[in-house]
């Protein structure tokens, strides 16, 4: 004897969960290896260093290329421009001893040019800076 049992119709829900773990699966890859960070407006390849400070907080970033270019917080300026905007930026500061820049250089760029650059943020005001540079033995993102 053979009886009709009526199938039951699969319901939606049960065909979307292999499709909810592949979400889940990639969610959790990308946030254990990704890495989320700032870039910054032009590509550096910093000097290496033997020191393994990290870096702190600073009010200001400055890019230098081994053009000679300077980006102040990603915004180009003519190196004629650099000591207004640093004094701009100690002006504008609740306390001036506090404001602290950070100089990335390209690699490439001739100690020379470095030093002018640097006796400009002097002549601005400007007490504290300092220069980001590369760990010595560790590759740069490609």
């Amino acid at each position: 004897m053979n009886l009709y049992r009526p199938r039951k119709p699969l319901s939606q829900d049960t065909s979307m969960i292999p499709l909810i773990n592949v979400v889940f699966l990639m969610l959790a890859f990308f946030m254990i290896l990704g890495q989320i960070e700032r870039s910054d407006a032009i590509r550096l390849d910093p000097p290496e260093s033997l020191s393994r400070e990290a870096q702190g907080e600073y009010t200001a970033t400055l890019l230098i290329t081994a053009q000679q270019a300077l980006y102040l917080n990603e915004r180009p300026l003519r190196s004629e421009q650099l000591a207004g905007e640093i004094r701009r930026l100690l002006d504008t500061a609740a306390d001036p001893q506090s404001v602290r820049v950070l100089v990335k250089a390209d690699a490439t760029l001739p100690a020379t040019e470095l030093r002018q650059v640097l006796a400009r943020l002097r002549t601005a005001g400007l007490l504290r800076v300092s220069l980001a540079t590369e760990a010595a033995g560790v590759a740069s993102p490609g």
